[in-house]
């Protein structure tokens, strides 16, 4: 590429126009001779255009410059104290300036959207969970790096966001079971199975396992006593949208067994509401 094609591209793929690149220091005119390889630039003139265009010099003057190297090295630092620190989105946000993919980069792709998907999952926006999942997924199998992890973790929270009143129905359980390396998916695995022998770490789980317990044995007031505690726990770590959606149709139910309908009906209310937010 020359000199003007590399200006050019630069400047298309920043979404900028000639006169926001000219600024006051050349010519709109004189820029587009320049692109059009009509004119050469002169040293000031190519240090206001790089500076404008945020690439170096050295790539607008070099034909072996890899400009994708050069971003990469400029922004790892950032993408990886973001990814240690958790802000998923900010590494996404840094590796889309880069054009070309390393395995590196492709392996924090991976798990940024996984990690985005599942909280989006357990917060209740099912849409935007499967579309995080389907790109870790596809991440996931584009880099040397091992994804195993996330690789068996993913179809968990896909079966719940695809079908969340039998999230199991198709998912597979021996292939679940024998990859899991996360104690706390695997505890969630647990909780959908209803696994009440389980010793959860998780509080809400437990919580939520006992008041079933309650519930088999009609004692339908300790139930509600324990499911409002839950349903009083959005702001926890441990909050599920799915852990909630079970909680509001169970305390649906316990109401209806002690004739409260008023509270029977405005917890199926929530229930609905629910279900119809996951598809936002």
């Amino acid at each position: 590429m020359t000199i003007g094609d590399k200006i050019k591209s630069a400047r298309l793929e920043r979404g900028m126009t000639q006169a926001e690149v000219a600024e006051d220091k050349i010519t709109r005119n004189m820029l587009s001779a320049i692109e059009s390889n009509k004119s050469l630039p002169s040293l000031e003139t190519l240090f206001h255009i790089s500076s404008k265009l945020d690439v170096p010099v050295a790539y607008l003057l070099s034909d072996d410059f890899d400009i994708c190297v050069y971003t990469k090295n400029r922004l790892i630092d950032q993408i990886r104290a973001a990814f240690s620190e958790k802000r998923f989105s900010d590494c996404i946000s840094s590796i889309s300036k880069i054009q070309k993919l390393d395995d590196e980069l492709t392996y924090i792709l991976a798990y940024s959207y996984y990690e985005l998907g599942v909280l989006s999952a357990k917060r209740g926006s099912f849409v935007t969970a499967e579309k995080y999942l389907t790109l870790a997924k596809e991440f996931s199998l584009k880099t040397v790096y091992d994804t195993r992890s996330i690789e068996c973790k993913i179809p968990l929270y896909e079966s719940f966001v695809k079908n969340v009143n039998s999230p199991l129905l198709d998912f597979n359980i021996d292939g679940f079971s024998s990859g899991m390396v996360d104690l706390l998916d695997y505890e969630f695995f647990r909780y959908i199975c209803n696994d009440t022998d389980y010793s959860y770490t998780n509080q809400l789980y437990k919580k939520h396992v006992l008041a079933k317990s309650k519930i088999k044995e009609r004692k339908y007031y300790e139930a509600i006593e324990l499911l409002l505690e839950i349903s009083e726990s959005k702001a926890s770590y441990e909050y599920n949208a799915y852990l909630m959606y079970g909680v509001y149709g169970d305390l649906d139910n316990c109401y209806k067994q002690v004739f409260d309908f008023e509270n029977a009906y405005k917890y199926s209310g929530k229930r609905i509401s629910m279900l119809e937010g996951f598809n936002s």
